[in-house]
């Protein structure tokens, strides 16, 4: 049983904290909970944050108590066992590997003494874990990226970025699912749509796992006029037992 603390952040939330890590197995346990929660219609719940090693559950305190939700909670992670998922989802993503999609592609290499192309294989070769969503609507932040290519963001932000740059921050690595300001080291680009605020459904979620598979730039434009006509879907492989909510 991994050891958890509760706190009271505000009269209408709590947050549930786990040992302070980057945890697959600690990161399951705490979706579970956040799941369980919903699943279940809690009494007074009214939103649930998952993140790397937290839970926040906001809740209506004419409808609860910070005391019962504990209960509901503590019992929960009791059952842990019983909710957890045997197999996963890899959703493999598209990525095109060059300086014109990731200025930072060489100098990542450079960091880890290695080439372009033995980059590209180590990022490619791993498969990453979705441990919480944020920051952007569809930004993923996935672990863990081979320690020999874990560069540091940049110093100072880059003031734009493209929708779909893949980058690395640390041991940690993803997508920016719309244009915005960032500071990740920019390795390559994704020609897929990953947020429509039309369409707000995502292709992924906090559990998945995303695979990156290397493709050139013809197969970039090509997949790239696909999805815009909505014609283009990602390969999801599915291994063991998944709950797919």
């Amino acid at each position: 049983m991994m050891d958890y603390s509760y706190f009271q952040v505000s009269e209408q939330s709590l947050e549930v904290e786990f040992p302070e890590q980057i945890n697959v197995e600690e990161n399951k346990l705490i979706q579970n909970i956040a799941r369980e929660l919903i699943d279940q219609k809690a009494v007074g719940v009214t939103g649930v944050i998952p993140a790397y090693h937290t839970l926040t559950v906001n809740f209506d305190f004419d409808l609860t108590s910070f005391r019962d939700l504990v209960d509901q909670i503590d019992e929960i992670i009791v059952n842990s066992n019983e909710l957890t998922n045997t197999g996963r989802s890899i959703i493999e993503l598209p990525v095109c590997y060059c300086s014109k999609f990731g200025p930072d592609l060489e100098d990542v290499a450079n960091f880890a003494s290695i080439s372009v192309d033995e980059l590209i294989k180590l990022h490619s070769g791993t498969d990453y874990f979705i441990y919480m969503m944020g920051f952007l609507p569809g930004f993923a932040y996935m672990g863990s990226v081979p320690e020999r290519i874990a560069m540091p963001r940049l110093e100072v932000p880059r003031a734009s970025i493209a929708a779909g740059s893949v980058g690395i921050a640390g041991a940690q690595t993803g997508m920016y699912p719309v244009e915005s300001p960032g500071g990740w080291r920019l390795i390559g680009r994704t020609p897929v749509k990953l947020y429509d605020p039309a369409r707000p459904k995502l292709k992924y979620r906090s559990g998945d796992y995303i695979r990156f598979v290397p493709i050139d730039e013809s197969e970039y434009q090509r997949i790239q006029l696909l999805d815009e006509a909505g014609k283009f879907s990602l390969n999801v492989i599915t291994e063991g037992d998944v709950d797919h909510g």
